[in-house]
């Protein structure tokens, strides 16, 4: 098997330990919508994971087939829960497995916003430093500083829009920094699709990839290029989704979660590679 493998257990995780409102303002989905997904193998376009992918208000459900087998995954942010359904035996077990797993959205808890760990966590402290303007987009410049035991801190230099709610440039005293740039808007089956560069360096070395946010939902429609794309997200349709898609089959019997836990399947660039950020924080 050589479809590529990211772990979003990380991710998740901030998902669902903080608030559900707090979640909603800082990386959730801005609207309810189904779509289709597709992951593809950029070395092998044969090898594909498909799917379905359904978002409410504060839960979704990714559902696929991948190598033969049919996974469903149900997210729960009210209840802060995870479910994976093995859909062929009828059985599910509490917390995540290796299922189809779809991009977060391109949204950020801004440093400014009241409930975030800025104003809530007092290991932090963050200083707007002014505005600068970052390829022709508007940021404002802040410093998050993070103290620790024994007096170590940690600093973080962020260049965030505030219209978007993203970080356009990260920048840490130690580890990898990050850029994106944007490269124009596009249409996509009809919708405004903004094409982004994310330029990823440490030390001598970087990395590049491209994504195609969705401007009205801030979501990622597409990742990497031609032949390279390694993710796509079509079909869109905003609106109420039924609310049994979100619920446990009254017919499928709980199991014990495989230990250790699998990879999600998810497309490379869906979350940028982790850097050593303050405690609590997550931008970008």
């Amino acid at each position: 098997m050589s479809m590529i493998r990211f772990s979003w257990l990380v991710a998740m995780g901030l998902f669902l330990a903080v608030a559900p409102g707090a979640a909603r303002a800082a990386s959730w989905y801005s609207a309810p919508f189904s779509a289709d997904i597709v992951m593809i193998n950029p070395v092998d376009a044969k090898d594909r994971a498909k799917g379905r992918l359904y978002v409410g208000t504060d839960r979704f459900r990714a559902e696929g087939v991948y190598q033969g087998t049919r996974k469903v995954l149900i997210v729960n942010m009210a209840e802060r829960k995870a479910f994976t359904l093995l859909v062929d035996q009828k059985e599910y077990h509490d917390g995540l497995s290796e299922a189809l797993m779809p991009p977060r959205p391109d949204v950020e808890r801004m440093p400014d916003d009241p409930s975030g760990p800025c104003k809530t966590d007092p290991q932090l402290a963050c200083t707007h430093e002014g505005s600068e303007t970052i390829h022709g987009i508007a940021t404002e410049k802040w410093k998050v500083k993070a103290s620790g035991k024994e007096g170590a801190s940690h600093v973080v230099s962020l260049w965030v829009d505030p219209k978007r709610r993203i970080v356009i440039r990260q920048q840490p005293e130690k580890g990898p920094t990050m850029e994106r740039k944007l490269l124009g808007v596009e249409k996509l089956e009809g919708r405004d699709t903004e094409k982004w560069e994310f330029t990823h360096r440490f030390k001598e070395q970087s990395n590049r990839h491209l994504q195609w946010i969705d401007a009205g939902l801030r979501i990622p429609v597409r990742m990497g290029e031609g032949r390279q794309a390694n993710m796509e997200i079509s079909g869109i349709r905003e609106g109420a989704q039924e609310a049994s898609l979100f619920q446990l089959p009254a017919d499928f019997k709980p199991v014990t979660p495989p230990a250790p836990p699998g990879a999600l399947l998810t497309p490379e660039g869906a979350t940028p590679p982790p850097v050593e950020a303050p405690k609590g924080v997550r931008y970008q």
